[in-house]
């Protein structure tokens, strides 16, 4: 089975700093991965890169065999169908809930209103949030702000959703009711790539889990051969380290 996307020899700079060094990996149908890493490893900029929210220096990002960074497939396109949802939520301020969850619908998809509505409604039901949908941002949680930005991904119906550490923001109490939303679409086969220091998660839910650190891919496999038996002296140190503070 060809997979949805396809990363070869990705590359990124800024200035002198290199921060992606030959990144190659691929991500199935239905897959779940969990990228760890220490801060400042890249995992950040590789999602970041894979949603051409950076531009690689040089490399191939392929979508259905196609790459988008030679114009093999539009950006706008490709942007469609891969959601993201990130650490500071990034919701508008001056919209409410319910409105947050239907704007890229109607400028992107180009929905009509009754439409986005619906859809928005019925994501905000799945994570729990169509109770708050005329509240504004600045009235929720940090933890329904991030269920909130999970619905509006999921509203533009993408077919890899991508999350970018989505707890690294929040109060400890509040972490577990955003894993719990990411937990039950691992369950639903939605295809995700999720950056994250909740190793415990990582190890519930990912089918694949890819080490990073100082810009390389060291290790990757199941979440019972990476944590069991760490082939690589670094991803041993990183588990030691990040296993004892949990």
């Amino acid at each position: 089975m060809k997979p949805i996307i396809e990363i070869k020899s990705l590359k990124k700079s800024f200035g002198h700093l290199e921060v992606l060094k030959d990144i190659n990996f691929t991500l199935n149908h239905g897959e779940v991965i969990c990228i760890i890493g220490s801060s400042g490893s890249g995992k950040s900029t590789l999602l970041r890169c894979i949603n051409l929210l950076e531009t690689p220096d040089s490399g191939a990002i392929l979508l259905d065999g196609k790459d988008v960074l030679n114009g093999e497939i539009d950006v706008n396109e490709h942007r469609k169908q891969i959601g993201m949802v990130f650490q500071q939520f990034n919701l508008f301020n001056n919209m409410s809930v319910l409105k947050n969850c239907m704007i890229g619908q109607q400028k992107v998809l180009k929905r009509n209103k009754e439409e986005a509505e619906q859809i928005a409604i019925d994501y905000l039901t799945k994570v729990d949030m169509v109770q708050f949908m005329k509240a504004s941002p600045l009235q929720i949680s940090g933890g329904q702000k991030q269920r909130v930005a999970i619905a509006r991904a999921l509203a533009m119906n993408p077919r890899v959703l991508l999350f970018d550490e989505p707890t690294s923001a929040l109060d400890p109490e509040m972490v577990s009711e955003v894993l719990r939303v990411i937990g039950d679409l691992a369950k639903e086969g939605l295809t995700m790539m999720i950056v994250t220091h909740e190793m415990g998660f990582a190890r519930d839910v990912a089918d694949r889990i890819v080490f990073m650190d100082n810009g390389v891919i060291v290790e990757e496999g199941t979440p019972i051969e990476l944590f069991k038996n760490p082939k690589h002296q670094r991803t041993k140190e990183f588990l030691a380290r990040e296993l004892q503070y949990k």
